[in-house]
């Protein structure tokens, strides 16, 4: 039905309803469609909760922002116990190439939120950034929530 990812498998809760597959979002507490990005982004949350020790209080999910007098919604975003951004997460669906133009509207969500981290993944493919007075890094992995403290 949808591809295995580049990411642990999560143990995901479906249901069909309407000859739709649905997934059950635990932080949106309902069950919402289940498309190629949505694939993602529950395997990227499970992922975070479940092998990168974040804790599911500091995580929104389809979190609204305003970003130059328009709405727009970010996929994923952490934060610290002081509720400062701490991780911005960006999830395409596996057939999406990652490119400028994803990096961009990355960097254009990082612009209003000043996350101290962020991650662009189509779940085969991840950009995994680390910003520090404008000076972005290129990390090869994403760290666990207690080191991104540090």
């Amino acid at each position: 039905m949808f591809p295995d990812l580049n990411l642990p498998k999560a143990e995901l809760r479906l249901r069909t309803e309407n000859n739709q597959t649905q997934v059950f979002d635990i932080f949106r507490k309902k069950f919402v469609m289940l498309t190629s990005e949505e694939w993602v982004r529950q395997h990227v949350l499970h992922f975070l909760i479940n092998d990168k020790g974040f804790p599911t209080g500091l995580i929104e999910v389809e979190k609204s922002i305003k970003l130059f007098n328009t709405d727009k919604r970010v996929d994923v975003l952490v934060r610290t116990s002081q509720l400062k951004p701490l991780l911005l997460v960006e999830c395409k669906e596996p057939g999406v190439k990652l490119g400028q133009k994803e990096v961009s509207q990355l960097a254009r969500y990082q612009i209003t939120l000043e996350a101290t981290y962020s991650f662009l993944t189509n779940g085969l493919q991840h950009f995994i950034m680390k910003h520090n007075d404008k000076k972005i890094s290129y990390l090869e992995s994403l760290p666990e929530y207690a080191e991104m403290l540090i």
